[in-house]
């Protein structure tokens, strides 16, 4: 009887073929990718099935159970409303606390690590906690959003997927990127703004062509199962968006894009000081996810619209049902409350605190316009509306995923106009201003640092003992110009010199163009003149330095070859741009599943 590893490896058996001009072909297993893809599409629309369930019935248990003794109502004002996330926390903390590393806090760049270091390997334990431990979180009023939990529950999901059929890393990485991008096609009915999702966030905007295949089946087949279960839904309804002024209100979009974008950095760096406060207090973890349980839900005594997902507050503050200035308290009450919530270590997402944040902000900013321009503007409403786009393009450099996924959550074309000039300056602002995103910086703060692109993500995990080579030119501090000339006439194999004293340490490097001037100089100047006396100060390397880094001082003071050092300062090897572009390919084509010669 045949395994699925068995089935696997018999697609691969008959996948090799040869065309006419002799390229090897995996035509087999490019379509047995596609049904993986499928697959997985299936297993993450099931997977968002089980977490929607999971929440209501938090829901219920919390807000119609629990809270129908002490007369708590949801988004209802009421003293001891703070109960709620505090019971929520001390049920999920029993198990976030033996299981911290998996389960804690914001989990989307656990799944960038999982990519980044282990090829993709995640634990099935994340599967079943971020099943059950968000929603207990969100059903209890925590101030924490379903989509990055569902996002990571996909991921699991490709990646049991891969390890089941041993696929290789490369293709490991794309399951992976297709359970969470189809895990968000199911959550939002929005195939295109989940492979978006998959493509600039998951796999860091790497848009490899191979890569597409596998994502847009996985995320077609995640909409069509959850519209069988659910049917057709609209995550927002809101009223008919309409530009009264294009002249006026087009440039007033992009203005917009300025506001949302500084508004994304403020709270990216608010959201991380205080979870490093958190993590600096001296109590047991355990307390610290009450803590943050607790404030947040002393918060929601004054404003109870900032617990949960606040989903029904973000849709009135599209139709622009709240007044202006209370949408500008409630951003910033639930940039707060969600820092306490999750910043403590309580599991949730930061999408959906990013659609109210945006929402409301961008609400409270068309308000203010609308004062001032009153007859040529659209509804406050409307802002608001682009502004749940501009937010996570602003906390993600995400634009095309907002973009989409504005217009595909709200089935209304005509709002892509100002969503294109909102989102791209608030993205473009924000990384500016703030070069980390959400997920980026939290892997920062461990020593990774990760950039969007196929080539940045890949010379930043290439080290310089990669690439480096022993092939280089070594020469003694003591050797005189006659030496050096009759040298380079006859021994020399690059352009740049590294002098060393007698223990091998480095004392600097004779680029040619300084070897040149000296070698046409008068004769007198042959016992003279030392190659320390033309060593120049230049850049080095380091073995386990990234070639991210390295490549940045190859060209410096025109030495287009750096020596590698060790601790002592020693001459270890030689790092050139042809080394680096070497090594670059021959992990790209790694990863691609490629014969490396």
């Amino acid at each position: 009887m045949l395994t699925s590893q068995g089935i696997w490896q018999r697609l691969l058996q008959w996948s090799k073929w040869r065309s006419s001009s002799g390229t090897s072909v995996r035509l087999a297993e490019r379509f047995a990718l596609i049904a993986i893809g499928a697959t997985v599409g299936i297993l993450a629309a099931l997977g968002n099935a089980a977490f929607r369930t999971s929440i209501e019935f938090f829901y219920e248990l919390f807000f119609k159970e629990i809270g129908s003794y002490l007369g708590i109502e949801y988004g209802e004002r009421h003293p001891l409303i703070f109960l709620m996330p505090l019971l929520g926390s001390a049920l999920a903390g029993i198990v976030v606390v033996k299981y911290r590393d998996y389960a804690k806090g914001y989990g989307l760049p656990r799944i960038l690590l999982a990519l980044i270091k282990r090829g993709g390997l995640i634990r099935k334990r994340v599967i079943a906690f971020n099943i059950v431990l968000p929603p207990i979180i969100i059903g209890s009023g925590g101030s924490a959003g379903r989509e990055g939990p569902i996002a990571s529950l996909g991921a699991a999901i490709g990646s049991l997927v891969g390890q089941t059929i041993r696929a290789h890393p490369s293709r490991m990485r794309v399951l992976v990127a297709a359970g969470a991008g189809a895990a968000i096609a199911a959550a939002f009915d929005a195939p295109i703004a989940g492979m978006m999702f998959a493509l600039e966030i998951v796999l860091l905007g790497n848009f490899d062509i191979e890569h597409f295949p596998p994502l847009v089946v996985s995320v077609g087949t995640a909409v069509v199962v959850t519209e069988a279960l659910y049917g057709r839904e609209v995550t927002f309804h809101i009223p008919k968006f309409s530009i009264v002024s294009p002249w006026i209100e087009v440039p007033l979009y992009a203005l917009l894009g300025v506001f949302i974008g500084v508004l994304g950095v403020v709270f990216i760096k608010l959201y991380f000081r205080i979870e490093d406060t958190f993590e600096s207090l001296d109590v047991p973890f355990y307390f610290r996810l009450l803590l943050g349980a607790f404030l947040t839900g002393l918060l929601g005594v004054i404003f109870p619209q900032v617990l949960g997902n606040g989903y029904p507050f973000v849709e009135e503050a599209l139709k622009g049902s709240i007044p202006f200035y209370i949408m500008g308290a409630l951003a910033i009450f639930k940039m707060l409350a969600t820092a306490f919530t999750i910043g403590a270590g309580n599991p949730g997402g930061l999408f959906a605190p990013g659609f109210f944040i945006g929402a409301m902000g961008a609400g409270f900013f068309g308000g203010l316009l609308a004062m001032i321009l009153p007859a040529h503007l659209s509804q406050a409403g409307a802002y608001a509306s682009v502004g749940v786009g501009a937010f996570i393009a602003a906390t993600y450099h995400a634009p095309l995923t907002a973009i989409f996924l504005l217009f595909e959550m709200t089935k209304d074309y005509t709002i892509i106009l100002p969503a294109l000039f909102s989102c791209v300056v608030a993205s473009m602002l924000a990384e500016w201003m703030f070069p980390y995103t959400l997920d980026t910086y939290a892997l920062h703060k461990i020593g990774i640092e990760v950039h969007h692109g196929r080539e940045k993500e890949i010379l930043e995990e290439l080290k310089v003992k990669d690439a480096m080579t022993q092939d280089y030119d070594k020469i003694w501090e003591g050797m005189n110009l006659a030496q050096l000339r009759d040298y380079f006439s006859r021994l020399a194999r690059h352009t740049d010199f590294f002098v060393v004293d007698k223990e091998g340490r480095l004392v600097g490097v004779i680029p040619f163009h300084v070897l040149k001037n000296a070698m046409f100089s008068e004769g007198e100047l042959d016992n003279l003149l030392l190659a320390r006396d033309l060593a120049v100060e230049a850049p080095t390397v380091k073995e386990d330095e990234s070639l991210s880094s390295a490549i940045e001082k190859v060209g410096k003071k025109r030495i287009d070859h750096l020596p590698v050092v060790n601790e002592q300062g020693k001459v270890v090897g030689m790092l050139s741009r042809k080394c680096i572009v070497d090594a670059y390919n021959r992990e790209a084509m790694r990863r691609r599943g490629e014969n490396v010669q």
